[in-house]
């Protein structure tokens, strides 16, 4: 499949997973959770790595995602599509700055994945897609006990475990993707470094700060 045709493929998945976004909210689906699962869904992204012919086209289509989320906000008084979309994803509490950061580090990591090392790069993006997708859920569901880290947000050690948990399990599965040999040692403290980037980052930097750190632990360690 060549390159043009891959961004067709990917063109059609966005559509689908923003549509699913919108339709989901519209259902009465909360809005951190429609946030989640897009941070989650995000991650389909890192499979598509290996058929690429090279590391342009795909990290242009990063820097094109990034741009429209950006647009989306402006737009969304005038385009009722836009609207719906922002209004899915984003409220008072979960800010639209944050969707931005989001996209930004798949723009960065696809590059620096793409032209170098894969396996950091995945982990890192794993690493955010899952940890702080299904942890943020998890910990808004079960989180009893609270806490706060300089700079950050309240949180849950429920929520925090399970940030580390599914990190190490995105670390683990970009291992496994790109043929990278990890011992269980590193799985585990990729997660737990995720999960203390994640509950120490002031407000929306998670989303940038986490896989930031998952990528350089990883290029360090293997």
């Amino acid at each position: 499949m060549s390159d043009l045709e891959l961004v067709a493929v990917w063109m059609a998945v966005l559509a689908v997973g923003l549509g699913t976004c919108v339709m989901l909210r519209g259902l009465g689906l909360a809005t951190t959770y429609v946030r989640d699962l897009l941070h989650v869904g995000a991650g389909v992204w890192i499979f598509g790595w290996p058929y690429w012919d090279g590391a342009l086209v795909p990290a242009a289509l990063t820097l094109a995602a990034m741009l429209a989320v950006i647009a989306v906000p402006l737009v969304a008084p005038r385009l009722g599509l836009a609207a719906r979309l922002r209004d899915a994803v984003s409220d008072g509490v979960e800010l639209w700055d944050g969707l931005i950061v989001y996209v930004a580090a798949y723009v960065a990591l696809t590059t620096l994945g793409l032209t170098g090392a894969r396996f950091p790069a995945a982990a890192g993006l794993f690493a955010l897609a899952l940890g702080d997708g299904l942890g943020g859920a998890i910990g808004r569901r079960f989180g009893r006990h609270r806490y706060q880290a300089p700079w950050g947000k309240t949180k849950s050690v429920e929520g925090s475990v399970a940030v580390a948990a599914a990190a190490a399990v995105g670390v683990g599965l970009a291992a496994r993707l790109f043929g990278q040999p990890v011992d269980a040692s590193t799985v585990v403290f990729l997660g737990v470094l995720a999960a203390i980037v994640e509950a120490s980052a002031p407000r929306s930097t998670d989303n940038l700060l986490v896989p930031a750190a998952v990528w350089a632990g990883a290029s360090l360690l293997t």
